[in-house]
């Protein structure tokens, strides 16, 4: 009887995946842990020692040990050199993948993977940071932290505003740009996106009850940033999409824009951005990524 093949976990399951699920997939498979105190054990380990044999590795990515080096983004890049000719499938448990080595991956006939899901966790996030950057909630919890109270008050009569009646651009209509579309028109704001094909189609199914707000179509991103008050990410990073939102595409938003990023760090030129913020083009921006993570 053939043994089942051997499956390399990088991280714990705990909190992260179902206990009935975990014990399906080690009932099927000769699942080991990874246990390596740096990255090089782990490249030896798979190119001539333990793990030479290994037909697939899942990065969970969470709870590694104390005292061992974390895989980090781009580990597939680093690890490349090594993997075994046994190798054939990657999971890994993460929506981005821009870091990792999928065409060299591909050429040495192993499948890379990562994972969907978690549009409503990724939306609710960014309706957080589309709240917090009109009403400027962490400046002001940072000024009350340091015993700033009425400077505070005082501060926020004259900047903080309410999202109510604003415009909001969402630049990325997949599932996450879709759910936040919803939230934030729940808010009472005005939806703008880019015009594409699906989403006119999306847009003609508003009648079944689970469909879009209305959505102001625009043609460009020029076109979308010079009429919002705030500017949201939520596409996937490509060619394209590199430093989409560019110095040029600063220069065309109207004074006190506010800028969310829940897509990918090199979407935005962070320079750009900075110099934005300090011209007073940017009067707010919520990150939940960054371009060096």
């Amino acid at each position: 009887m053939q043994s089942p093949p051997r499956i390399l976990v990088i991280g714990s399951h705990e909190g992260l995946i179902p206990e009935p699920v975990w014990a399906k997939f080690t009932s099927r498979y000769n699942v080991c842990m990874y246990s390596f105190p740096t990255t090089k054990d782990f490249h030896e380990a798979l190119q001539s020692g333990t793990h030479s044999d290994v037909a697939g590795i899942v990065r969970l990515g969470l709870n590694i040990p104390v005292g061992i080096d974390k895989v980090a983004q781009g580990w597939t890049k680093r690890a490349l050199p090594y993997f075994p000719p046994s190798l054939r499938l990657i999971v890994n448990f993460g929506h981005g993948y821009d870091e990792e080595d999928v065409p060299g991956l591909n050429a040495k006939g192993i499948h890379f993977l990562n994972t969907t899901g978690g549009s409503e966790a990724t939306a609710a996030v960014g309706l957080y940071l589309v709240i917090s950057v009109f009403r400027q909630l962490s400046r002001y919890e940072r000024m009350l932290r340091n015993d700033e109270f009425l400077p505070g008050l005082r501060h926020s009569a004259k900047n903080a505003s309410d999202p109510f009646g604003k415009a909001i651009g969402i630049v990325g209509m997949g599932s996450i740009g879709q759910a936040l579309a919803k939230h934030t028109s729940g808010l009472g704001m005005e939806i703008h996106a880019l015009d594409r094909p699906n989403l006119r189609v999306l847009m003609s199914e508003r009648h079944n009850g689970q469909g879009l707000p209305q959505i102001h179509l625009h043609d460009s991103i020029e076109s979308l940033v010079e009429t919002v008050d705030c500017t949201v990410l939520t596409c996937s990073y490509s060619p394209a999409t590199h430093h989409l939102l560019s110095r040029e595409v600063f220069g065309k938003m109207k004074k006190g824009a506010r800028i969310v990023n829940i897509a990918r760090g090199k979407c935005i030129d962070e320079i750009a951005l900075c110099d934005a913020i300090e011209s007073g083009i940017v009067a707010g921006v919520g990150l939940d990524v960054y371009y060096d993570e």
